[in-house]
């Protein structure tokens, strides 16, 4: 197996796991940039690699339909030849994405169905149906020459869903009967002890919630958790109020969910954004998409106040229903302040956690899952290096012989003596801005982050030169340059005027630049600690450059 994400580090899901020289790639997802990645607007698995194994793939198959797990997967299917298998409701929403993309009628597409078996080359896959924030998610048991592996996908042990699904405790049993040779987990939540809790018991204290609540309700979500978007109905209807839904994203989960799952939504129980104002506020539940507090997001927006319909009221409670991704601290708190000075009363997880349940199993969760599989091998992954570390404490306690703990890159493989490395590979993510897509270089990330942080000098030269000397105008302008009164661009240019006097008329126009760039960032030096990139462009007053 070779993760090209996803281990030891939250998002862009994608492991490639093979036999000889056929693979399967299971999931692809995306991540979200860091704040140094300047720019960026997506993360995503390696295409370069992707591209190395194109002869290899014999499918793509997916445990569920999270952005973090499908969001790569029409960037994939452009260096890659190869079918997508998913469960209906993940389907819709990958034919979606593929249509975006041009991609539709270029894919073979195969649903498929959990308690089924399919052959893939020389695999046989079964699906395990397993519980998760998301509906129709899968487990996947893959038989071949080299043994039998077990993905667990993301999951949580979860009784009572709206849907009827459960957990397929026999299912996984039965895989431990017959023998399991590795068991790779879902490790997000291997640091929390206990059991996770269920959307039923989140239900009801919303009702309770929302009874207690005098004005508008805006609720922050996950936009793929249909299960709390009917829960947050659900208790709207049972204290009269109707529901908006605020946000693209939003609106395409509950169509698809009306159109692929067996939990279509009431109609009567959804407001048009455009005629709120035809409502008390009493009366109102805004659904919005950005729980985490990304930028454009619904949520955001109406904290900040650059939404177009919705502006906060000193009346409303802003309702927080949903877990913070590592990471991504900073930024909501920043966000809930925004409503707490335009006057909103906050709930969130950290005030009343009984508003939202977990997606990921506890730890007492993966627990059960080791003793229902009893694997020979254990490689935990879909998390932080730490959560890895605290998963693999478990198994090893369980007495699993084998436990390793792997990184993005670590190619290794499963043998009758337990796992062996192969070596670590350059999986290094690509990246895309909205226009371009490539590895670091590709984009010019340094570039980016260089101009970012330490700003930008711009020179422009009009030179001419008589009897072999220069002479000449500059004009200079910094951006993200700190420097009292212009003060560092009047240096410069006096400067620059001065140098010209000295350089022979003979020097050519690029050697001229280079020279001028080495001078600008002397003077910088005087302004400011950093090294701010310094763009020279020169030319000759009579358009001829000298021989």
């Amino acid at each position: 197996m070779l993760p090209l994400g996803g281990v030891a580090r939250i998002g862009m899901n994608a492991m490639l796991v093979g036999c000889g020289d056929e693979w399967l790639l299971l999931d692809c997802g995306v991540a979200f940039p860091e704040p140094e990645q300047t720019g960026v607007e997506l993360v995503l698995p390696s295409l370069a690699v992707l591209g190395a194994y194109k002869k290899k793939i014999k499918a793509i198959v997916i445990t569920h339909g999270h952005e973090d797990h499908i969001g790569a997967v029409p960037y994939a299917l452009k260096v890659l030849d190869c079918p997508v298998y998913a469960t209906r409701f993940t389907m819709g929403l990958l034919q979606g994405k593929l249509r975006e993309h041009g991609l539709t009628d270029k894919t073979e597409l195969h649903v498929i169905a959990p308690g089924k078996s399919i052959r893939i080359a020389g695999f046989v896959l079964d699906f395990l149906r397993v519980t998760h924030s998301i509906p129709d998610c899968v487990s996947l048991l893959i038989q071949s020459d080299g043994g039998t592996l077990l993905f667990t996908g993301d999951f949580k042990i979860e009784k009572g869903l709206r849907d009827g699904v459960v957990f397929d405790e026999a299912g996984f049993k039965a895989a431990g009967d017959r023998g399991v040779d590795l068991l790779m987990s879902d490790s997000t939540n291997a640091e929390v002890p206990g059991w996770s809790g269920n959307e039923h018991d989140v239900g009801n204290h919303l009702v309770d919630v929302f009874a207690q609540c005098r004005g508008r309700i805006i609720v922050g979500l996950f936009a793929s958790n249909l299960y709390r978007v009917h829960s947050i109905v659900d208790a709207a209807r049972k204290n009269g109020r109707y529901c908006a839904l605020l946000g693209k994203s939003l609106e395409r989960f509950v169509e698809c969910g009306n159109s692929f799952t067996n939990m279509p939504f009431d109609p009567e129980d959804f407001i048009p954004v455009g005629e709120l104002d035809r409502y008390d506020d009493d009366e109102l539940v805004l659904l919005c998409t950005g729980s985490q507090a990304e930028p454009r997001a619904a949520l955001a927006r109406v904290a900040n106040g650059t939404h177009p319909d919705v502006h906060v009221r000193p009346t409303d409670t802003v309702v927080l229903s949903a877990r913070n991704i590592p990471g991504n601290e900073r930024r909501i708190h920043a966000m809930l302040n925004d409503f707490a000075r335009r006057g909103a009363h906050v709930v969130y997880t950290r005030t009343d956690r009984a508003i939202h349940a977990s997606g990921h199993a506890y730890a007492d969760e993966l627990q059960h899952v080791l003793q229902l599989v009893r694997p020979r091998c254990f490689i935990p992954v879909h998390g932080e290096y730490t959560f890895l570390q605290r998963h693999a404490d478990l198994a090893r306690a369980l007495g699993v012989k084998h436990v390793s703990l792997i990184e993005n890159g670590h190619h290794c493989a499963i043998t009758e003596g337990g796992i062996e490395s192969l070596g670590v590979r350059d999986v290094e993510p690509w990246y895309g801005d909205g226009l371009t897509f490539g590895d670091a270089h590709m984009v010019e990330l340094s570039a980016r982050q260089q101009l970012a942080w330490n700003g930008v000098i711009a020179v422009e030269l009009d030179l001419q030169r008589s009897g072999g000397v220069v002479s000449g105008k500059a004009r200079v302008k910094h951006h993200g340059v700190y420097a009292a009164q212009g003060e560092l661009a009047k240096e410069a240019e006096q400067m620059l005027v001065r140098w010209l006097g000295g350089l022979d008329a003979r020097t050519p126009l690029d050697g001229i630049e280079g020279m001028v760039q080495a001078q600008v960032r002397r003077v910088a030096k005087r302004f400011t600690p950093r090294k701010p990139v310094v763009l020279a462009f020169a030319r000759w007053r009579d358009g001829d450059e000298v021989e």
